[in-house]
């Protein structure tokens, strides 16, 4: 079973994976996460915590598959970024993917209860996009928008590391 990624308590920060998977539409793949995990009811991207003797590229892989069903072997790195929320901080490693519009998403329902594919400009009026998505894909040069990132209005924050 997961654990919380962190509490107000705990200031370590914790190592994530994100995987960004586009179709051949532009649309991004977001996942809704179960209300009562860490961020219930947010939509994110696949991914999750790094196990120990796995690198990061493994962890995204196996996130993907475990999440979506979904085997993306063609996954490049993008960069990483440190996240502050009110519940912690996270360093996450994001990647990118590509499929087939028509692919069939499983979920596991334990995590999640929803997946759906979003169109860039949808993340920017949606209040349930996790914090920093819309940041993250801007600094990455896949989602262009002027001000303030609206999923981090709570004091959160993204900052690009590498």
């Amino acid at each position: 079973m997961d654990q919380p990624l962190q509490t107000e308590q705990n200031s370590q920060t914790t190592s994530i994976v994100g995987t960004f998977i586009f179709n051949d539409k532009g649309e991004v793949l977001l996942l809704q996460r179960q209300t009562d995990n860490l961020d219930g009811g947010q939509w994110g991207t696949p991914g999750g915590k790094i196990e120990a003797g796995e690198t990061e590229f493994e962890a995204a892989l196996r996130k993907v598959k475990e999440q979506t069903g979904l085997t993306v072997p063609d996954l490049q790195v993008l960069g990483v970024h440190l996240i502050r929320t009110p519940h912690g901080n996270v360093r996450m490693t994001s990647y990118l993917g590509s499929v087939k519009s028509e692919v069939v998403v499983v979920l596991n329902q334990a995590k999640h209860h929803a997946w759906q594919w979003f169109k860039m400009d949808a993340l920017l009026n949606n209040t349930t996009i996790l914090h920093g998505i819309p940041f993250i894909l801007r600094d990455f040069g896949l989602l262009t928008f002027e001000g303030r990132d609206p999923t981090l209005p709570d004091g959160s924050s993204a900052e690009l590391l590498l």
